[in-house]
């Protein structure tokens, strides 16, 4: 199989790390989940090659991409993401694939620049509703000043944590997930560039169901019926009176695609349904 060629796109005096897998006359642009990289979707070129061009990309703080801690990706740099991407392959449109955080940049970009999205695949998508504990803790003052204390002296807060799982206010899959991101320093101070510096990127869900909606753009998703991370109801929310948007629910946790799933997901790609 083959590595992808490996390239940089420049945005606002930075640089985004893409492999491009593929060769079809359609253009696919992926991106991957949080503390992934853009190889996550080299499976996918297995299925969609003779179809699409994949561009997957290397979120900022992630893989090979070149980004300043301190400098957030705006809304902006992903519209100039896909107006050079389109430039460069010669498309009127393009199609979207993101796994994760990834589908919430997918969203996001759905909703800026509708008239440009050919269709949306998403995987266990982040952004499908609003969640009002990242948007304290990347857009507010308090929220941020607390959450950069939290992942700096995080015993300070482990018996508060603790006494949360106690009572159930955060579930035992939650927990795990949290513990494991939270255990080394490394982790830490990864999340502390990550969340923060994707902050600005979450869909305004009026837009976004606006623009789905006039522009009857074909958006598929899947989702794992064992998903504790981000659980398969907020998709369900979202599919409502959106009669463009289709879901399946699969019997799998947050890591939905396998060699399973993937021919299923190719078909709605390529095939504009499923």
């Amino acid at each position: 199989m083959s590595t992808g060629q490996s390239g940089f796109i420049a945005l606002s005096g930075n640089k985004l790390h893409y492999l491009r897998m593929g060769s079809g006359s359609r253009l696919l642009i992926a991106f991957h989940g949080y503390a992934n990289d853009a190889t996550l979707f080299y499976p996918f070129q297995r299925h969609l090659g003779q179809d699409f061009t994949i561009i997957s990309i290397d979120l900022p703080h992630h893989g090979q991409s070149v980004w300043p801690d301190t400098q957030m990706l705006h809304k902006q740099d992903l519209i100039d993401l896909v107006h050079q991407l389109r430039e460069a392959y010669q498309v009127e449109q393009v199609s979207l694939l993101g796994y994760s955080l990834g589908g919430r940049v997918c969203l996001t970009i759905t909703q800026l620049i509708p008239r440009l999205v050919e269709q949306v695949l998403l995987i266990a998508s982040d952004g499908l509703v609003f969640n009002p504990l990242y948007y304290f803790v990347t857009r507010t003052f308090f929220g941020k000043r607390l959450f950069r204390n939290f992942l700096t002296n995080t015993r300070s807060y482990m018996s508060f944590v603790e006494w949360l799982r106690s009572k159930n206010y955060i579930d035992a899959s939650r927990h795990r997930f949290a513990m494991y991101y939270l255990e080394s320093e490394k982790d830490r101070a990864f999340l502390l560039r990550v969340w923060p510096g994707m902050g600005e990127i979450v869909p305004n869900q009026r837009l976004l169901r606006s623009a789905i909606r006039n522009n009857n753009i074909p958006v598929f998703i899947f989702m794992g019926s064992y998903d504790r991370i981000i659980p398969p109801l907020h998709a369900q929310k979202f599919k409502k009176d959106l009669s463009s948007v289709h879901l399946f629910i699969l019997d799998k946790g947050h890591r939905v695609f396998d060699s399973d799933t993937l021919p299923q997901m190719a078909q709605c790609l390529i095939t504009g349904k499923c």
